[in-house]
C-alpha cells in the first residue's frame, strides 16, 4: 500500500495569518504530484491526521504558539521562511527543531544553513516545481493591466515601483497587498506582465521563487529587480529578467510594447519552469 500523506497548513482564523494563504501553490502543487505516483494524499488546516506522515506548512508561528509536541515524530517541517543569510545557531528553537525533524527547504541556500546545525537528518531540497493542478487562470481577452506588483509595498518596494514607474509613466501600474484566490488570479490575468521587486529586509536575499513560480506556470511575463547576493537557482538565472532597479523601467517598456516578444518571453519562462516536476521532487526523498 502507498505511504498515505497529510500535508498541514496551520492558519489561525486572524487577518495576522491570512499571508500563509502563500503557501497554497506549494502544497497544490505537492498534492497533485503524490496523487500523481499514487500515494494516498490530504490536505488538512489545523490539523494533523495521525494516520498519515504528516507535511506541516506553517510550523514556526504553530511551534511559537507552544504546539511542537502535537507533532508526530515522523513529521516532515517545510520551511518557506528566509534563513540563508543569518546564523541559524543564535535561534534555540530553530536548534530544536532541526534535532527533532525531518526539514524540507525550497532554498539551496536554507539547506546549508540547516546541515551547519547537525540535525537528526539531513535537510532536503524540495524546490519548488511545476504540477498542472497551478495552471488556474485562463487568458484575459484584454490586457488592460500593464504591470502588476503583488506583494507588501513599505518604502524600499515603494522605491522600486516608483523608480520603475518615473520613467514609463505612460503605462498602468496596479498593486495588490494580502489578496488571493479569485480575486488575485483575474488581476494576473488582465495583466501584460508582473514585476518582483526587492524584499523590504536587508537579510532576505533568497529570489521569490515561491511567488513568481505561480506567474510563470501561467505564462505571465516576468521583470525581476537584481539586488547585490541575490540568490538564484541556476536554471533561472539566465532565463528571467533579472534588471537593477534603475532599469526596470526600460525592461517594462520592451515587454509591453511588444507583445509577440513578450508573449515569446513567457512561454519560454513557462516551458523552463515546467520541467521542475513535482514528481521528481518526491521520488527523490521517498524512493
Amino acid at each position: 500500500m502507498p505511504k498515505k500523506i497529510n500535508l498541514v497548513l496551520f492558519k489561525p482564523d486572524t487577518p495576522r495569518f491570512k499571508i500563509l494563504d502563500s503557501y497554497q501553490e506549494v502544497i497544490a502543487s505537492l498534492h497533485w504530484g503524490f496523487d500523481a505516483l499514487g500515494y494516498q494524499c490530504s490536505f488538512t488546516t489545523n490539523a494533523i491526521d495521525r494516520s498519515c506522515q504528516n507535511i506541516f506548512f506553517g510550523w514556526l508561528p504553530a511551534i511559537q504558539s507552544g504546539l511542537i509536541d502535537e507533532f508526530p515524530a515522523d513529521t516532515i517541517l517545510y520551511n518557506l521562511e528566509q534563513y540563508s543569510m543569518v546564523n541559524m545557531k543564535q535561534y534555540k528553537l530553530l536548534e530544536i527543531v532541526a534535532e527533532r525533524f525531518q526539514i524540507w527547504d525550497y532554498s539551496l541556500g536554507n539547506v546549508r544553513r540547516w546541515n551547519e546545525l547537525n540535525p537528526k537528518f539531513p535537510a532536503y531540497y524540495a524546490k519548488v516545481s511545476f504540477a498542472p493542478s497551478l495552471m488556474k487562470i485562463a487568458p484575459s481577452e484584454s490586457e488592460d493591466i500593464d504591470i502588476l506588483y503583488i506583494g507588501c509595498a513599505g518604502p524600499i518596494r515603494a522605491e522600486s515601483l516608483i523608480t520603475t514607474c518615473s520613467t514609463i509613466s505612460r503605462h498602468s501600474l496596479v498593486t495588490l497587498s494580502n489578496i488571493w484566490d479569485k480575486q488575485r488570479d483575474d488581476f494576473i490575468a488582465r495583466s501584460k506582465l508582473v514585476l518582483n521587486v526587492r524584499s523590504e529586509h536587508p537579510m532576505f536575499r533568497i529570489f521569490e521563487i515561491v511567488r513568481v513560480s505561480y506567474y510563470l506556470a501561467n505564462r505571465k511575463a516576468v521583470v525581476c529587480e537584481l539586488v547585490p547576493q541575490l540568490e538564484i537557482e541556476e536554471d533561472l538565472r539566465n532565463l528571467l529578467r533579472f534588471v537593477p532597479r534603475e532599469d526596470m523601467g526600460a525592461a517594462c517598456d520592451d515587454l509591453i510594447l511588444n507583445p509577440e516578444k513578450r508573449k515569446a518571453y513567457a512561454d519560454e519562462c513557462f516551458e523552463a519552469f515546467r520541467r521542475r516536476d513535482v514528481r521528481d521532487v518526491i521520488k527523490g526523498f521517498f524512493d
